[in-house]
C-alpha cells in the first residue's frame, strides 16, 4: 500500500521545524515533503529595479511573486497531497494559500503564535479546512481546535549539574529575568541562563547584569542543542511574553525530561498536567522560592496525561489519525 503524502510548510528559526518534521515523518507514516520559508534573494539589480517600479506603478509585488515559484518549483505539478500542514501562514501571501488548497485533500493550519501578535493570521483562516491554536483564548475568539505544544525529548537525568537552565533573546522580559536570577543567586542556586542579543537590538544598550550567571551570546543555539543544556538542569525557566497567552514549547520540553519548572504564565494552573511541586508560578509579588519547591524532587505525571502530550498525540490529533 503506497504511503500518503503530506505536504509540510514552516518557517526555519532554530531549526524548531525539524521538530514537527520528524514527528510527521515517524508518526504518520506519510511521505513529507517539506518548504521552508525563505526571503527571495534578488539575482541582479534589474530585479531589483523592476520590482520596484511594478510596486510604484502596478501595485504589485513582484518579489513575492518569484518568492512563491521558488516554494513551489520542485513539486510535480500533477500532484495532490493528502494532508498539507501549515505553519505561520502569515508569510504566504494569497496566491500561495489558494495554491495550496488546491493541491491538499485536507489542508491544516497550526497558529504556534497568538493572533494579537500576528494579526494577518485572520486573513488566512479560509484557505484551511482543519485549525488548530496553541492560545486558549484565540480558539474560543477565532473558533479553532485548541492543540497545545508537545515535548519530543524523553529524558530522567538524574545528576544534572545545572539547578536551572534559560535560554531567551534580548527583549522586555529581561527586568524579570534579571530578578528571578538575583532571586536564586540567594538562595545558592547554580544557574545557566543565556541571553541572545539579536541584530536587530544591536543598537540597543545591554543593561550591566547584577547577576553573575547571565551570560550574552551572540550566535543562536539551535533547538536541539538546547534539549543537551535542559538535560542538564534540574528547573527549567519559562519567560511568557507579554502578548502570549498560551503555553510555550519550554514547559512541556521539561515535561518529557521531566524537570520542575518556574514559569510567568498563570494560566498553567488551568491545565491538567499543573502540579504545584512540579510548577511554581511567579508573579510580581514574588520575593523568594520555597525551599520545599527547589528540593524536593520531580513527581511524575499519570501515565494518560503525560502521553497527551507527547508528539506523537499531537501528529495524530492533527491528522486525525
Amino acid at each position: 500500500m503506497q504511503n500518503k503524502k503530506l505536504l509540510f510548510l514552516c518557517i526555519d528559526v532554530f531549526d524548531l521545524y525539524k521538530i514537527f518534521e520528524e514527528g510527521l515523518k515517524k508518526h504518520s507514516s506519510c511521505d513529507v515533503t517539506t518548504i521552508l520559508y525563505k526571503k527571495y534573494e534578488y539575482k541582479n539589480n534589474n530585479e531589483r529595479i523592476l520590482n520596484f517600479l511594478s510596486k510604484v506603478f502596478l501595485k504589485k509585488n513582484l518579489k513575492k511573486i518569484w518568492e512563491r515559484k521558488a516554494y513551489f518549483k520542485n513539486i510535480d505539478p500533477d500532484l495532490k497531497f493528502d494532508y498539507t500542514v501549515v505553519i505561520c501562514p502569515d508569510l504566504l501571501d494569497t496566491d500561495a494559500l489558494k495554491y495550496i488548497k488546491k493541491r491538499s485533500k485536507k489542508s491544516i493550519v497550526y497558529y504556534w503564535d497568538g493572533f494579537d501578535h500576528f494579526p494577518k493570521y485572520k486573513e488566512s483562516l479560509p484557505y484551511f479546512d482543519e485549525h488548530f491554536t496553541f492560545d486558549p483564548h484565540d480558539a474560543k475568539t477565532y473558533n479553532l481546535k485548541f492543540l497545545p505544544n508537545f515535548y519530543f525529548v524523553e529524558d530522567r537525568n538524574q545528576n544534572p549539574s545545572t539547578d536551572l537552565f534559560f535560554l531567551s533573546s534580548f527583549d522586555s522580559r529581561y527586568p524579570i529575568i534579571e530578578q528571578i536570577a538575583a532571586t536564586l543567586e540567594k538562595q545558592n542556586s547554580k544557574l545557566k541562563i543565556k541571553i541572545l542579543q539579536l541584530p536587530r537590538n544591536k543598537k540597543t544598550e545591554i543593561p550591566t547584569s547584577k547577576s553573575t550567571t547571565i551570560q550574552f551570546i551572540e550566535k543562536p543555539i539551535s533547538i536541539l542543542d538546547t534539549e543537551k543544556f535542559m538535560k542538564d538542569t534540574r528547573i527549567v525557566l519559562d519567560i511568557q511574553k507579554d502578548i502570549q497567552k498560551g503555553l510555550t514549547f519550554r514547559v512541556f520540553e521539561a515535561m518529557g525530561l521531566g524537570k520542575k519548572l518556574i514559569t510567568t504564565n498563570p494560566d498553567i494552573v488551568n491545565y491538567d498536567f499543573y502540579n504545584p511541586n512540579n510548577i511554581f508560578v511567579w508573579t510580581e509579588k514574588t520575593t523568594i522560592i520555597p525551599d520545599s519547591f527547589l528540593n524536593t524532587p520531580y513527581e511524575e505525571l499519570p501515565t494518560e496525561i503525560y502521553q497527551k502530550y507527547s508528539r506523537e498525540n499531537w501528529v495524530k490529533t492533527i491528522l486525525s489519525l
